[in-house]
């Protein structure tokens, strides 16, 4: 019943099984099920959506929903932004082969460097330290930062769900290199599928 309801919820989101299906040891079959791509970015992001909500909720920030939703689309569109600049490396390690991850310093992602700086760390000490905006609390930056935290994984989740859905490649990254998986019986055969930029 359980590998059933397994079986259709990977259908129903578009993944082949996570494990192997044969040999292996439990220990083995977690390191390959935590060595995909999706799966790190997937517990990324329920870790920082549990991590907004608790912003959001436990430090006396309910009295700001409309805050929190403000953080909410300035976290989605950062987040759209980070989902198609990954895109483009999903392509590129389909195209010419792994890429490491940490060697991709360019100009889109200096500039996301130089706005989460200035988001979660200059903003927040000129509203309290030196009072540019009247009114603004603690509990406030909590309400909008905790909107902007629970949502900032979602668009690189999405662009990984659709890209391996659509090029039916699974992604593997160990820390530092990503590449397509080996385990993945769809990258040892030749695929006709071409990806449109």
């Amino acid at each position: 019943m359980t590998t059933r309801i397994s079986e259709v919820i990977h259908r129903w989101l578009g993944y082949e099984a996570v494990v192997p299906s044969i040999g292996g040891s439990f220990k083995d079959r977690t390191i390959h099920w935590l060595s995909l791509f999706r799966n790190r970015i997937i517990l990324l992001t329920i870790g920082t959506f549990c991590a907004g909500l608790y912003m959001f909720a436990s430090l006396g920030s309910w009295s700001n929903p409309n805050l929190f939703i403000i953080g909410i689309l300035v976290g989605l569109s950062i987040s759209a932004i980070v989902g198609i600049w990954y895109w483009r490396i999903f392509n590129e390690v389909l195209h010419d082969g792994p890429v490491v991850l940490w060697n991709q310093d360019n100009k889109t992602s200096r500039i996301l460097t130089i706005v989460t700086v200035v988001v979660f760390i200059c903003i927040p000490v000129l509203i309290l330290q030196i009072n540019v905006i009247p009114g603004v609390d603690l509990t406030k930056i909590n309400a909008f930062f905790g909107g902007f935290v629970a949502v900032l994984f979602w668009g690189l989740l999405i662009s990984i769900w659709i890209w391996e859905s659509g090029t039916h490649h699974q992604l593997h990254y160990d820390g530092m290199v990503l590449e397509l998986d080996k385990d993945d019986k769809y990258s040892t055969s030749k695929s006709n599928f071409q990806i449109k930029n």
